[in-house]
Protein backbone atom coordinates (compact mmCIF):
# COMPACT_ATOMS: atom_id res chain seq x y z
CA UNK A 1 0.00 0.00 0.00
CA UNK A 2 2.85 2.37 0.89
CA UNK A 3 4.56 1.58 -2.41
CA UNK A 4 1.33 2.38 -4.30
CA UNK A 5 1.00 5.73 -2.54
CA UNK A 6 4.65 6.50 -3.24
CA UNK A 7 4.26 5.89 -6.98
CA UNK A 8 1.00 7.86 -7.03
CA UNK A 9 2.69 10.84 -5.39
CA UNK A 10 5.66 10.50 -7.75
CA UNK A 11 3.32 10.46 -10.72
CA UNK A 12 1.52 13.59 -9.51
CA UNK A 13 4.83 15.39 -8.91
CA UNK A 14 6.09 14.49 -12.36
CA UNK A 15 2.81 15.53 -13.95
CA UNK A 16 2.89 18.91 -12.20
CA UNK A 17 6.55 19.36 -13.14
CA UNK A 18 5.83 18.54 -16.78
CA UNK A 19 2.84 20.89 -16.80
CA UNK A 20 4.87 23.77 -15.35
CA UNK A 21 7.81 23.10 -17.69
CA UNK A 22 5.52 23.02 -20.72
CA UNK A 23 3.86 26.27 -19.64
CA UNK A 24 7.24 28.00 -19.25
CA UNK A 25 8.32 26.67 -22.65
CA UNK A 26 5.22 28.08 -24.34
CA UNK A 27 5.61 31.43 -22.59
CA UNK A 28 9.24 31.85 -23.70
CA UNK A 29 9.24 30.29 -27.16
CA UNK A 30 5.55 30.24 -28.17
CA UNK A 31 5.43 33.35 -30.39
CA UNK A 32 8.73 32.56 -32.11
CA UNK A 33 7.78 28.91 -32.70
CA UNK A 34 4.41 29.83 -34.18
CA UNK A 35 5.82 32.50 -36.51
CA UNK A 36 8.69 30.40 -37.84
CA UNK A 37 6.56 27.27 -38.18
CA UNK A 38 3.90 29.16 -40.15
CA UNK A 39 6.54 30.62 -42.46
CA UNK A 40 7.87 27.12 -43.12
CA UNK A 41 4.47 25.46 -43.52
CA UNK A 42 2.80 28.19 -45.61
CA UNK A 43 5.87 29.43 -47.52
CA UNK A 44 4.65 32.95 -46.79
CA UNK A 45 5.83 35.73 -44.52
CA UNK A 46 3.98 35.76 -41.19
CA UNK A 47 3.96 38.40 -38.47
CA UNK A 48 2.13 38.05 -35.16
CA UNK A 49 1.64 41.53 -33.76
CA UNK A 50 1.11 42.13 -30.04
CA UNK A 51 1.30 38.43 -29.17
CA UNK A 52 0.69 37.30 -25.58
CA UNK A 53 0.70 34.05 -23.63
CA UNK A 54 -2.27 32.80 -21.58
CA UNK A 55 -2.03 29.98 -19.06
CA UNK A 56 -1.71 27.11 -19.65
CA UNK A 57 -1.19 26.81 -23.44
CA UNK A 58 -3.06 29.77 -24.84
CA UNK A 59 -1.68 32.23 -27.38
CA UNK A 60 -3.32 35.45 -28.49
CA UNK A 61 -2.22 37.88 -31.17
CA UNK A 62 -3.54 41.07 -32.75
CA UNK A 63 -2.88 42.52 -36.20
CA UNK A 64 -1.64 39.31 -37.77
CA UNK A 65 -0.21 39.63 -41.27
CA UNK A 66 0.34 36.85 -43.82
CA UNK A 67 1.83 37.79 -47.19
CA UNK A 68 0.97 36.48 -50.63
CA UNK A 69 4.47 35.03 -50.98
CA UNK A 70 7.93 35.47 -49.53
CA UNK A 71 8.33 38.45 -51.88
CA UNK A 72 5.45 40.25 -50.17
CA UNK A 73 1.94 41.22 -51.23
CA UNK A 74 -1.07 41.09 -48.97
CA UNK A 75 -2.92 37.79 -48.64
CA UNK A 76 -4.48 37.75 -45.19
CA UNK A 77 -4.87 40.18 -42.31
CA UNK A 78 -6.47 39.18 -39.04
CA UNK A 79 -7.58 41.58 -36.33
CA UNK A 80 -7.35 39.02 -33.54
CA UNK A 81 -6.29 35.39 -33.11
CA UNK A 82 -7.09 33.22 -30.11
CA UNK A 83 -5.31 29.86 -30.16
CA UNK A 84 -4.95 26.91 -27.84
CA UNK A 85 -1.76 24.90 -28.35
CA UNK A 86 -1.97 21.13 -28.17
CA UNK A 87 0.41 18.95 -26.17
CA UNK A 88 1.40 17.44 -29.54
CA UNK A 89 3.52 20.55 -30.02
CA UNK A 90 5.67 19.61 -27.05
CA UNK A 91 6.28 15.90 -27.51
CA UNK A 92 5.84 15.39 -31.27
CA UNK A 93 7.67 18.44 -32.56
CA UNK A 94 4.64 19.54 -34.61
CA UNK A 95 2.89 22.85 -34.19
CA UNK A 96 -0.56 21.57 -33.27
CA UNK A 97 -3.56 23.58 -32.11
CA UNK A 98 -6.61 22.16 -30.39
CA UNK A 99 -8.54 25.27 -31.38
CA UNK A 100 -7.88 28.44 -33.38
CA UNK A 101 -10.33 31.35 -33.57
CA UNK A 102 -9.81 34.08 -36.19
CA UNK A 103 -11.68 37.30 -35.42
CA UNK A 104 -12.09 39.82 -38.23
CA UNK A 105 -9.90 38.21 -40.92
CA UNK A 106 -9.68 39.82 -44.36
CA UNK A 107 -8.64 37.45 -47.16
CA UNK A 108 -7.69 38.24 -50.76
CA UNK A 109 -7.80 35.36 -53.26
CA UNK A 110 -6.68 35.68 -56.85
CA UNK A 111 -7.34 33.39 -59.79
CA UNK A 112 -4.43 32.01 -61.78
CA UNK A 113 -4.63 34.86 -64.30
CA UNK A 114 -4.13 37.52 -61.66
CA UNK A 115 -1.54 35.49 -59.77
CA UNK A 116 0.52 34.84 -62.90
CA UNK A 117 0.32 38.49 -63.94
CA UNK A 118 1.47 39.58 -60.50
CA UNK A 119 4.34 37.09 -60.60
CA UNK A 120 5.55 38.57 -63.89
CA UNK A 121 5.70 42.05 -62.41
CA UNK A 122 8.83 43.73 -61.00
CA UNK A 123 10.33 42.44 -57.78
CA UNK A 124 9.65 44.61 -54.72
CA UNK A 125 12.27 47.07 -53.59
CA UNK A 126 14.24 46.22 -50.44
CA UNK A 127 12.09 46.78 -47.38
CA UNK A 128 8.83 46.82 -49.37
CA UNK A 129 6.10 44.41 -50.37
CA UNK A 130 5.10 43.75 -53.98
CA UNK A 131 2.59 46.59 -53.75
CA UNK A 132 5.26 49.03 -52.59
CA UNK A 133 4.05 49.19 -49.00
CA UNK A 134 6.57 48.91 -46.16
CA UNK A 135 7.16 45.38 -44.95
CA UNK A 136 5.70 44.93 -41.44
CA UNK A 137 8.20 44.84 -38.55
CA UNK A 138 10.21 41.66 -38.03
CA UNK A 139 9.52 40.49 -41.59
CA UNK A 140 13.21 40.09 -42.36
CA UNK A 141 13.56 37.51 -39.60
CA UNK A 142 10.69 35.52 -41.09
CA UNK A 143 12.39 35.47 -44.49
CA UNK A 144 15.59 34.18 -42.87
CA UNK A 145 13.66 31.36 -41.22
CA UNK A 146 12.23 30.19 -44.53
CA UNK A 147 15.19 30.80 -46.81
CA UNK A 148 18.13 29.56 -44.78
CA UNK A 149 19.16 32.44 -42.51
CA UNK A 150 20.48 32.19 -38.99
CA UNK A 151 17.16 30.94 -37.63
CA UNK A 152 17.48 27.81 -39.74
CA UNK A 153 19.71 26.25 -37.10
CA UNK A 154 16.91 26.42 -34.55
CA UNK A 155 14.30 23.68 -34.27
CA UNK A 156 11.28 24.73 -36.32
CA UNK A 157 8.21 22.52 -36.73
CA UNK A 158 7.65 21.89 -40.42
CA UNK A 159 3.99 20.96 -40.05
CA UNK A 160 1.05 22.88 -38.63
CA UNK A 161 -2.13 21.12 -37.52
CA UNK A 162 -5.42 22.76 -36.53
CA UNK A 163 -7.94 20.38 -35.02
CA UNK A 164 -10.71 22.98 -34.98
CA UNK A 165 -10.86 26.34 -36.77
CA UNK A 166 -13.45 29.06 -36.10
CA UNK A 167 -13.78 32.23 -38.18
CA UNK A 168 -15.93 35.18 -37.10
CA UNK A 169 -16.72 38.47 -38.84
CA UNK A 170 -14.53 37.61 -41.81
CA UNK A 171 -14.22 39.20 -45.24
CA UNK A 172 -13.15 37.69 -48.54
CA UNK A 173 -12.46 39.19 -51.95
CA UNK A 174 -12.02 36.98 -55.02
CA UNK A 175 -10.76 38.25 -58.39
CA UNK A 176 -10.28 36.03 -61.42
CA UNK A 177 -8.09 38.59 -63.21
CA UNK A 178 -6.57 42.02 -62.78
CA UNK A 179 -9.36 43.83 -64.67
CA UNK A 180 -13.01 44.40 -63.80
CA UNK A 181 -14.05 42.17 -66.71
CA UNK A 182 -12.99 39.04 -64.85
CA UNK A 183 -15.24 37.17 -62.45
CA UNK A 184 -15.16 38.83 -59.03
CA UNK A 185 -17.20 38.68 -55.85
CA UNK A 186 -16.94 39.43 -52.16
CA UNK A 187 -18.13 37.90 -48.92
CA UNK A 188 -18.74 39.74 -45.67
CA UNK A 189 -19.72 38.64 -42.18
CA UNK A 190 -18.08 35.28 -42.85
CA UNK A 191 -18.78 32.72 -40.12
CA UNK A 192 -16.94 29.43 -40.60
CA UNK A 193 -16.14 26.24 -38.73
CA UNK A 194 -13.69 23.67 -40.05
CA UNK A 195 -11.74 20.73 -38.67
CA UNK A 196 -8.58 18.71 -39.24
CA UNK A 197 -6.54 21.26 -41.19
CA UNK A 198 -2.91 20.47 -42.04
CA UNK A 199 -0.25 22.77 -43.53
CA UNK A 200 1.46 21.93 -45.85
CA UNK A 201 -1.50 20.02 -47.22
CA UNK A 202 -1.65 16.29 -46.63
CA UNK A 203 -4.06 13.58 -47.65
CA UNK A 204 -7.30 13.77 -45.67
CA UNK A 205 -10.69 15.41 -45.59
CA UNK A 206 -11.44 18.64 -43.78
CA UNK A 207 -15.12 19.19 -43.08
CA UNK A 208 -16.46 22.74 -43.05
CA UNK A 209 -19.62 24.78 -42.54
CA UNK A 210 -19.87 28.42 -43.63
CA UNK A 211 -22.28 31.33 -43.70
CA UNK A 212 -21.63 34.76 -45.27
CA UNK A 213 -23.19 37.76 -46.99
CA UNK A 214 -22.65 37.82 -50.75
CA UNK A 215 -21.41 41.15 -52.15
CA UNK A 216 -21.52 41.46 -55.93
CA UNK A 217 -21.88 44.92 -57.44
CA UNK A 218 -24.70 45.16 -59.98
CA UNK A 219 -26.13 41.75 -59.08
CA UNK A 220 -29.68 41.42 -57.78
CA UNK A 221 -28.75 38.74 -55.24
CA UNK A 222 -26.06 40.91 -53.66
CA UNK A 223 -26.77 41.12 -49.94
CA UNK A 224 -28.16 37.59 -49.84
CA UNK A 225 -26.75 35.10 -47.37
CA UNK A 226 -24.62 32.25 -48.67
CA UNK A 227 -24.65 28.98 -46.74
CA UNK A 228 -22.35 26.09 -47.49
CA UNK A 229 -21.24 22.82 -45.96
CA UNK A 230 -19.18 19.90 -47.11
CA UNK A 231 -15.63 18.62 -47.12
CA UNK A 232 -12.40 19.30 -48.99
CA UNK A 233 -9.18 17.36 -49.58
CA UNK A 234 -6.69 20.04 -50.62
CA UNK A 235 -3.87 17.54 -51.21
CA UNK A 236 -5.76 15.58 -53.88
CA UNK A 237 -7.88 18.59 -54.89
CA UNK A 238 -11.08 16.72 -54.14
CA UNK A 239 -14.18 18.38 -52.75
CA UNK A 240 -17.89 18.00 -52.27
CA UNK A 241 -19.94 20.98 -51.12
CA UNK A 242 -23.57 22.09 -50.99
CA UNK A 243 -24.29 25.80 -51.46
CA UNK A 244 -27.46 27.83 -51.17
CA UNK A 245 -28.14 31.54 -51.50
CA UNK A 246 -30.97 32.81 -49.27
CA UNK A 247 -32.41 36.22 -50.08
CA UNK A 248 -33.38 38.80 -47.47
CA UNK A 249 -37.02 37.68 -47.51
CA UNK A 250 -36.04 34.09 -46.74
CA UNK A 251 -36.46 32.82 -50.31
CA UNK A 252 -33.83 30.36 -51.50
CA UNK A 253 -32.72 31.97 -54.76
CA UNK A 254 -29.97 29.54 -55.70
CA UNK A 255 -28.87 26.04 -54.81
CA UNK A 256 -25.73 24.36 -56.09
CA UNK A 257 -23.54 21.32 -55.61
CA UNK A 258 -19.83 21.38 -56.38
CA UNK A 259 -17.94 18.12 -56.76
CA UNK A 260 -14.22 18.03 -57.54
CA UNK A 261 -12.06 15.01 -58.35
CA UNK A 262 -8.35 15.53 -58.98
CA UNK A 263 -8.99 19.26 -59.53
CA UNK A 264 -11.75 18.70 -62.14
CA UNK A 265 -14.87 20.33 -60.71
CA UNK A 266 -18.48 19.90 -61.82
CA UNK A 267 -20.98 22.48 -60.58
CA UNK A 268 -24.71 21.85 -60.89
CA UNK A 269 -27.65 23.71 -59.41
CA UNK A 270 -30.81 25.71 -59.86
CA UNK A 271 -31.53 29.41 -59.72
CA UNK A 272 -34.97 30.96 -59.23
CA UNK A 273 -35.12 34.29 -60.99
CA UNK A 274 -38.41 35.85 -59.89
CA UNK A 275 -36.79 38.54 -57.78
CA UNK A 276 -34.05 38.98 -60.37
CA UNK A 277 -36.64 39.91 -63.01
CA UNK A 278 -38.32 42.34 -60.62
CA UNK A 279 -35.00 44.07 -60.07
CA UNK A 280 -34.28 44.25 -63.78
CA UNK A 281 -37.72 45.73 -64.39
CA UNK A 282 -36.78 48.78 -62.31
CA UNK A 283 -33.66 49.34 -64.42
CA UNK A 284 -35.40 49.12 -67.82
CA UNK A 285 -36.17 52.46 -69.47
CA UNK A 286 -39.80 53.46 -69.91
CA UNK A 287 -39.52 53.38 -73.70
CA UNK A 288 -38.28 49.80 -73.85
CA UNK A 289 -37.16 49.56 -77.43
CA UNK A 290 -35.51 46.17 -77.53
CA UNK A 291 -37.19 42.81 -77.65
CA UNK A 292 -35.24 41.69 -74.58
CA UNK A 293 -36.52 44.62 -72.53
CA UNK A 294 -40.10 43.93 -73.61
CA UNK A 295 -39.78 40.27 -72.67
CA UNK A 296 -38.34 41.10 -69.25
CA UNK A 297 -41.10 43.64 -68.59
CA UNK A 298 -43.77 41.16 -69.61
CA UNK A 299 -42.39 38.37 -67.43
CA UNK A 300 -41.93 40.70 -64.49
CA UNK A 301 -45.43 42.17 -64.65
CA UNK A 302 -46.90 38.67 -64.99
CA UNK A 303 -45.26 37.68 -61.69
CA UNK A 304 -43.64 34.57 -63.05
CA UNK A 305 -40.86 32.52 -61.58
CA UNK A 306 -38.14 31.05 -63.74
CA UNK A 307 -36.53 27.95 -62.30
CA UNK A 308 -33.38 27.51 -64.34
CA UNK A 309 -31.11 24.54 -63.79
CA UNK A 310 -27.49 25.15 -64.66
CA UNK A 311 -24.22 23.26 -64.97
CA UNK A 312 -20.64 24.11 -65.79
CA UNK A 313 -17.13 22.74 -65.40
CA UNK A 314 -14.16 24.47 -63.81
CA UNK A 315 -11.00 23.80 -61.80
CA UNK A 316 -10.86 23.62 -58.02
CA UNK A 317 -7.62 25.63 -57.86
CA UNK A 318 -8.74 28.14 -60.51
CA UNK A 319 -12.48 28.63 -60.09
CA UNK A 320 -14.15 30.52 -62.91
CA UNK A 321 -17.54 30.52 -64.60
CA UNK A 322 -17.13 29.65 -68.27
CA UNK A 323 -19.69 28.08 -70.59
CA UNK A 324 -22.86 27.51 -68.57
CA UNK A 325 -25.72 25.34 -69.86
CA UNK A 326 -29.25 26.22 -68.70
CA UNK A 327 -32.54 24.31 -68.70
CA UNK A 328 -35.75 25.03 -66.85
CA UNK A 329 -39.39 26.07 -66.74
CA UNK A 330 -41.39 29.29 -66.50
CA UNK A 331 -44.07 29.06 -63.81
CA UNK A 332 -46.87 31.62 -63.35
CA UNK A 333 -47.48 32.69 -59.77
Amino acid sequence: MKILKFFLKLFLVLAVFFFIAASIYVRIYGKSIVERALVTALNRNVVLGNASYHFPFGLRAKNVYISKSLKGGEFLRIQKVIAQLSLDTIYRGKLAFDKVALIGPSLVIEGKKAAEAAAEGPLPAPGQTAEGAPIPPDMAQKEDAATGGEDQNKTVPVQVLVHRLIVKQGKLHYAEGLTDKGFTFGLEDVQLQAGNLVFPAQEGRSEFMMSALLIKEGNMISGSRVRSLGWVDVFHKDMEAQVEVVEANGTVGLTAKAVSKNNDMDVTGEIKMRNLLSGLDQQVSSDASSVNDLVLNALSSAKVEIGAKFAFKTKMDDFRIGQVSFSGNVVTK
